[in-house]
């Protein structure tokens, strides 16, 4: 059989089409499964980088954030009661009730230490009974509030009761007091180091 040359040229022209693109395809598409691949290893890793960049920022941030709030650190930690300065206290107190013109006692002092990191600072708790008049209530607690020595300004009033007392009650004490005046019971944190 012999074809004319057209039809020769045009039929190996046709299987020389489809070899080459049976050749392309199976040589281009192992490739491009490759390149499809990387290109999504590209982007998972430029994911990767940008949250390592977000996460570097952060931390020099909170660095920056640290160094400047340092000094407020040291400053706080001399704002907390040592156990040494407990009698220096003690003494302020009394100093503050005559100051104020009242009487006072000191019924329990407790100390109290957390037992995880979670919890609260330490703490003393003192439970006060004070004698007086109610204008020289407030004066004592604004002077506990407002106390200059070395600084105890972490005090918290946890617990106030206060009774007013009768004539009756008067024969109690061994200290000037008149009919009217009042009989409180303070607890008083102060927080320690």
């Amino acid at each position: 059989m012999n074809l004319p040359f057209q039809k020769k040229l045009i039929l190996f022209s046709g299987l020389g089409l489809i070899g080459l693109f049976l050749f392309g395809w199976l040589g281009a598409y192992p490739l491009f499964n490759k390149i499809r691949a990387a290109s999504q290893e590209y982007l998972s890793n430029q994911e990767t980088l940008i949250k390592l960049n977000q996460r570097e920022s952060l931390a020099k941030e909170l660095e920056k954030d640290y160094q400047e709030r340092e000094d407020d650190l040291a400053e706080l930690a001399e704002v907390l009661l040592t156990s040494e300065e407990t009698v220096g206290f003690i003494s302020n107190l009394e100093i503050i009730t005559q100051k104020t013109n009242n009487f006072f006692e000191i019924k329990t002092i407790s100390p109290y230490a957390p037992l995880t990191d979670d919890e609260e600072r330490p703490f003393l708790n003192f439970q006060i009974s004070l004698w007086g008049d109610f204008g020289s209530l407030l004066l004592f607690l604004a002077n506990l509030e407002n106390n200059p020595y070395p600084p105890y300004r972490l005090v918290e009033i946890d617990n106030l009761t206060i009774q007013r007392l009768a004539v009756k009650d008067l024969a109690r004490f061994d200290f000037p007091l008149k009919a009217g005046d009042l009989e409180t019971i303070l607890s008083i944190k102060i927080y320690t180091q």
